[in-house]
């Protein structure tokens, strides 16, 4: 063949060494050197082999016009877009080398070449996300470019609490900025959220994009629903289950729990008189759903009743403790009259009913007072009445007065001779009873001669007296002659005879205490059927005086 007439390809695969100098070309027969940069992605790791990374020995930066617009295409490594972008810069760079006109191979494609772009004259228009205020630059330096500050205000509406009172901010791309005020909302206790504002927020705006998405997403953003307000923080002092002043505690508010203080109760029982010595529990209510909040009862009242009656008296209230007033008293009380001659039974609460002068007419039983004079011998003559005697001094009974010799004697007025006594500077309860009124009648001579016989008769008595002579003391006794010593005999008792004597000792105590105790038990029932039967009198005397 001649040296200048061109060679027709094979069609068989190049399998030249590329520039990379590992890999071959996979082309298909052609003229011309292969492709610089191999295609061929190789998994490369770092010196310590802890970072590994696919890569390509690839990187073509083409300029083209498709229709009426002019872009710029940088291939730097990505498989996705190389595989579609190197198919049109191999067709070029073999039809360029090859002489071939470039717009009959592909209309779209109106330059190609290889190694760093020459600038895009294309200017680039960015605004903000109103749309308001915006700018241009050139094609390829608007990655570094921000949105312009707008200075209008945002128009979205916050949708939190504090909407009214929010500041406004100006407009943005993106979601709005959070509110940063104190949430503020009050809890069913009272106390306020102090948090910052966790209300609902509204849709957010489209985020700022420099490359124009060949749909628009019109779908509109949701609002973000706010989260509720945490249970109450707050601390605050909490008193006991039973309402104890002093026992309280420090806990969180929404802390619902109840504690008991452990102290005893002490609310007043229904009976009014004493107080619940239960250890600490509810006193909430008693239909209450929640079982810890509903109450339990205090304890009943086992105690007898210890209130003081009405008219005060000794006699205990024979109920248990309850609420009001006591019973009437119904228990006999035994009074002595004041002359002592007669024993009344009264109710207890008629007599302690009664003032002092009436109880004192009631106990009089209406006979003579039959008590003794303190100045004289005689008897009061009053009806039977309280204290002394009245008008001791004045005694109308008659008393026999004698001389001092008892020869002669008068009546006198018991008073006269009280009287008397007193100016002879005796006092009248001083003289003896055989001595009282004698020696107030001076003697006369018969008196006298009376006393000489007396006296005349006691010298005749004294001389017989000491002429009699005093019989011997001593009588002649025969002599007996003296007992020979007897040996005394010890009689010890066997252990026999002993258990004998004690047994009857022991069964002798015990018959005698069997007596006592049949003694005490039927003289006690014998007392009971005696004051119940003097209780059917006094109520039968009752009904009658009522009868009547």
């Amino acid at each position: 063949m001649p040296c200048d007439a061109p060679m027709q390809v094979c069609g068989s695969t190049c399998d030249k060494m590329l520039p990379c100098g590992y890999h071959r070309c996979h082309e298909r027969c052609h003229r011309g050197q292969c492709i610089e940069t191999c295609r061929i992605v190789v998994r490369k790791c770092c010196r310590c082999g802890s970072l590994k990374k696919d890569s390509r020995y690839l990187a073509i930066k083409i300029w083209y016009v498709r229709g009426s617009v002019r872009r710029c295409a940088t291939v730097v490594g990505i498989l996705v877009n190389a595989a579609a972008v190197m198919e049109i810069a191999l067709r070029a760079q073999r039809y360029v080398a090859s002489g071939f006109a470039v717009g009959t191979i592909n209309a779209n494609l109106h330059a190609i070449g290889i190694g760093p772009c020459a600038p895009c004259p294309i200017m680039v228009t960015i605004s903000c996300a109103c749309g308001e205020t915006h700018f241009e630059v050139p094609c390829g330096t608007e990655m570094d470019q921000k949105p312009p500050k707008c200075r209008k205000q945002c128009p979205i509406k916050p949708l939190c609490r504090h909407a009214l009172i929010c500041k406004p901010h100006k407009c943005h791309y993106g979601a709005c900025p959070p509110c940063r005020l104190p949430c503020a909302e009050e809890y069913q206790c009272g106390h306020a959220c102090k948090l910052r504002c966790h209300g609902a927020r509204p849709p957010p705006n489209l985020e700022f994009t420099l490359k124009p998405k060949k749909k628009k997403n019109t779908q509109q953003s949701e609002s973000v629903l706010g989260t509720p307000c945490p249970p109450c923080p707050e601390l605050e002092w909490r008193p006991c289950v039973g309402q104890h002043i002093g026992a309280e505690r420090m806990m969180v508010c929404s802390n619902k729990s109840q504690f008991s203080c452990e102290n005893l109760c002490g609310n007043p029982l229904p009976c009014g008189n004493h107080y619940c010595t239960k250890t600490c529990h509810p006193l909430g209510n008693q239909s209450s759903t929640n079982q810890s909040l509903r109450s339990e009862a205090c304890e009943d009242c086992s105690l007898s009743c210890q209130k003081e009656r009405k008219p005060k008296c000794q006699h205990h209230c024979p109920r248990r403790c309850h609420p009001g007033d006591c019973p009437p008293c119904k228990v006999l009380v035994k009074r002595s009259c004041h002359c002592g001659a007669m024993v009344h039974a009264f109710e207890c609460i008629y007599y302690n009913g009664l003032s002092s002068k009436d109880q004192e007419i009631a106990r009089s039983c209406g006979g003579p007072c039959h008590r003794k004079m303190p100045n004289c011998t005689h008897l009061c003559p009053e009806t039977c009445h309280p204290g002394e005697c009245p008008n001791p001094n004045k005694c109308g009974k008659k008393v026999t007065v004698r001389c001092k010799c008892q020869t002669l004697k008068k009546e006198w007025l018991c008073q006269d001779v009280q009287a008397a006594h007193n100016r002879a500077g005796s006092h009248p309860s001083d003289i003896p009873k055989n001595q009282f009124g004698v020696g107030l009648i001076p003697c006369n001579s018969d008196c006298k001669s009376k006393v000489q016989v007396v006296e005349s008769e006691l010298q005749l008595r004294k001389s017989r007296v000491t002429e009699v002579k005093e019989p011997d003391n001593e009588k002649s006794v025969p002599k007996r002659r003296k007992r020979r010593e007897r040996v005394v005999e010890s009689n010890e008792p066997t252990i026999l005879q002993k258990i004998i004597s004690r047994t009857k000792q022991v069964l002798l105590f015990i018959f005698f205490l069997v007596i006592l105790v049949a003694a005490t038990h039927y003289g006690y029932k014998g007392l009971l059927q005696l004051n119940d039967w003097m209780n059917k009198v006094d109520e039968q005397r009752q009904r009658s005086s009522r009868i009547r």
